[in-house]
């Protein structure tokens, strides 16, 4: 069957013939599939449009059910084997294309003033097409109208296509899973306009919008355009910034809300044309507890507060209660006086615990871990020499990680792979140096990995 012909006759018959929505699916099907139902039959479907006039399931599906039913049935429906659960996965895939099985809620998501419910009829079509496929024993794909060029195409806008359908996930950015009321409220309509009423969310906190067809995507990309929202965050580039919640969890040593929106400002956005040879997750955590996984991305970020001792004020107690709130026993009495060991975290747990104040100080900073990965291959991320104590320092260490990528990483590695290439060493020497931000320009300008290495 040519793709496209029962959506395309159905569409003739409701708009053209001034048929109602059952009818004209069911007489499209006739005509496609050859099932010889005389015209006047086709008054038995009649009064199954506009939900039976009611409100009720939609009579677009009810003229697919029906032309199901006159496909497969020979005698009688209950001798006729595999027929309830045809129609139930059909009635399934329907209510997934579209978000409800109900034409009240189809005409408030579809209807329009001039096409009226042509929308629902053509995609009640192509959910019918599908099942005369699988009856047919035909793989579904036949039915996809998608080339593999406009799915690779549509990929770089952040929409992910479901195998087998014309149907796409599309990724909308968040800031760091942080929307406004009013952002959430447009994504809701997007979410039931477009796709197929689901939400779901990514672990790169992005929300992804389900079953969007491939027709409608420009669409959809211009109704949350309304609120400011875009979609993205896939290929060969700096990805979306993540972040615990550190800003507000009681062991939270640094404002991550706050920061990582201006890496996501910085890096996510204004690299956003930035090929690279690969992929670049960066992540922030509050504190060492590492709940976001910062050493497991290609740049993680994690808060710190190292104690400051203030000798003359310890007495050297012998039940020392610093030294017992540490979770992870690396400060301990020693000749007399309280020290600290080289697996100190800085997690500032035990700061405020003497009892007379020798350690009511720490010192606020980061800790920064380059090449870090997960999956098929793992790596845990290498933390740098350096202490960092201001937000910029920690920009700058970003961006040169970045400039260092783009420059010395080749096309399909990981950073991971770029450290382990050049070596640890050196790849810190330029990171704690300056040449790279003084190249910054030379090194953006290059044409390189034109085509990146990164699959999703």
């Amino acid at each position: 069957m040519e793709r496209n012909m029962l959506k395309e006759r159905a569409k003739k018959y409701y708009l053209q013939e001034n048929r109602n929505c059952a009818e004209a699916v069911l007489m499209a099907a006739n005509e496609v599939y050859g099932l010889d139902i005389p015209p006047e039959s086709i008054a038995m479907i009649g009064g199954f449009g506009g939900g039976m006039g009611c409100g009720g399931v939609c009579g677009a599906l009810s003229g697919a059910v029906a032309a199901v039913g006159k496909r497969v049935i020979e005698t009688k429906a209950h001798d006729t084997e595999g027929l309830s659960e045809t129609c139930a996965a059909l009635v399934e895939d329907f209510e997934k294309e579209l978000g409800s099985t109900l034409c009240t809620e189809l005409k408030a998501k579809y209807k329009t003033e001039d096409q009226r419910c042509a929308e629902t009829v053509e995609r009640a079509a192509d959910v019918l097409e599908r099942c005369m496929a699988k009856l047919a024993g035909e793989s579904t794909e036949e039915c996809v109208t998608v080339s593999p060029e406009d799915i690779k195409r549509v990929k770089a806008f952040g929409f992910l296509h479901c195998k087998g359908t014309d149907r796409f996930n599309g990724r909308i950015i968040t800031r760091n899973g942080k929307i406004t009321a009013a952002e959430s409220k447009c994504i809701s309509e997007a979410a039931q306009k477009f796709g197929n009423g689901e939400l779901a969310m990514t672990t790169r906190l992005t929300i992804e919008v389900q079953g969007i067809p491939y027709n409608q995507i420009e669409p959809f990309r211009a109704y949350v355009a309304q609120e400011g929202l875009y979609t993205g965050g896939t290929g060969s580039k700096v990805r979306p910034v993540v972040s615990c919640k550190g800003t507000t969890c009681q062991y939270g040593l640094i404002d991550t809300f706050a920061l990582s929106e201006e890496l996501h400002r910085r890096f996510f956005e204004g690299y956003s044309q930035v090929k690279l040879p690969h992929k670049f997750k960066i992540a922030v955590g509050g504190c060492p507890n590492n709940c976001v996984k910062p050493d497991l991305n290609d740049l993680g970020i994690i808060g710190q507060r190292a104690p400051q001792l203030d000798e003359d004020l310890c007495r050297g107690c012998t039940k020392c209660v610093t030294a017992s709130a540490c979770p992870i026993s690396a400060s301990a009495l020693s000749e007399g006086k309280l020290s600290f060991g080289d697996d100190c975290n800085s997690c500032g747990r035990c700061i405020g615990k003497c009892p007379f104040h020798a350690l009511e100080n720490g010192a606020a900073g980061y800790k920064i871990y380059i090449g870090g990965r997960w999956g098929k291959k793992t790596a845990e991320g290498h933390a740098l020499s350096r202490r960092f104590t201001s937000e910029q320092e920690v920009y700058d260490v970003v961006e040169k990680a970045i400039l260092l990528f783009r420059e010395q990483g080749k096309t399909g590695e990981r950073f991971a792979d770029t450290i382990a290439r050049i070596g640890f060493d050196e790849v810190e020497r330029q990171l704690l140096g300056n040449e790279l931000l003084e190249r910054k320009a030379e090194i953006l300008g290059a044409e390189l990995h034109l085509v990146g290495g990164a699959t999703c």
